[in-house]
């Protein structure tokens, strides 16, 4: 039986919130990517100022786009933790998994699964809280056995401290599987800016902003840009920019948060 094979390239997921056409489309419409003598700006290029404008948000922001596991340590804070009856996580929680008490690699107390209660706003997890509250475990009297400790006294050398370092373990999967609409567009112009810088020295040279031509006594001076700063897409880029600065504080708002801690 005949067979017919074809041979195509592809890529895995490389964790990109978006590819280098979506960007091209979306952002840089209508912007050439090869100058007149042929050199052109490669989609690796391009990928790496996208995973650089990524990762300068999630730091911003304290966030993670893609879904992942994160284990991380808090301290224990007395005063918060019966003033407001939570754990603070660094980044957003979709999904609580674990929650325990340690002195050092000595497990003082594990909290079940139930007790643990986080706080959504329909499918988009921006909430960093990680709640403690009780079960019942037959309706009318507290399970016994929901809340484990190691020894008779776990905590009788601390039962009187208002802090102890590194005290809370937790488990927690942050991310999402469709990320905002505000974020992939912030991301997206921060990637943006630095393409087109990029580009504008591609295109014609570092440095150069307008192009003068002369024939027979005649001459003609063509600007590159309204601007002697930001090469020839100075426009676009200052656009961009200003939009950038005007989105900052909303969204810095909305997906970090206040951000404090209890001395």
């Amino acid at each position: 039986m005949p067979s017919l094979k074809l041979k195509i390239q592809y890529n895995k997921n490389e964790g990109l919130v978006m590819s280098p056409t979506e960007l091209r489309e979306n952002y840089l419409f209508g912007i050439p990517f090869s100058g007149n003598d042929g050199r052109k700006i490669s989609n690796q290029a391009v990928k790496e100022h996208i995973i650089n404008a990524q990762k300068k948000i999630e730091n911003l922001f304290s966030i993670k786009f893609n879904k992942q596991v994160i284990e991380e340590s808090r301290d224990f804070v007395r005063q918060e933790f019966n003033t407001w009856g939570y754990i603070r996580t660094m980044y957003p929680i979709v999904f609580i998994n674990e929650l325990k008490g340690m002195i050092n690699d000595v497990q003082q107390i594990s909290y079940p699964k139930q007790w643990l209660s986080i706080k959504k706003i329909s499918e988009i997890a921006i909430y960093r809280n990680v709640y403690l509250v009780p079960n019942n475990g037959n309706g009318t009297s507290m399970d016994s056995h929901s809340i484990s400790y190691n020894g008779l006294s776990p905590n009788i050398r601390w039962m009187g401290q208002s802090f102890i370092p590194n005290y809370w373990k937790l488990k927690y999967i942050t991310g999402w599987n469709e990320i905002p609409k505000d974020l992939l567009d912030f991301v997206a112009k921060y990637a943006a800016i630095n393409v087109l810088g990029l580009l504008g020295d591609i295109l014609y040279g570092v440095g150069i902003t307008s192009i003068q031509l002369s024939l027979d006594g005649v001459s003609q001076s063509t600007p590159l840009s309204r601007s002697a700063q930001g090469g020839i897409f100075a426009g676009r880029i200052k656009q961009y920019t200003e939009e950038i600065k005007t989105e900052m504080p909303n969204l810095r708002n909305q997906y970090r948060g206040i951000t404090f801690e209890v001395l």
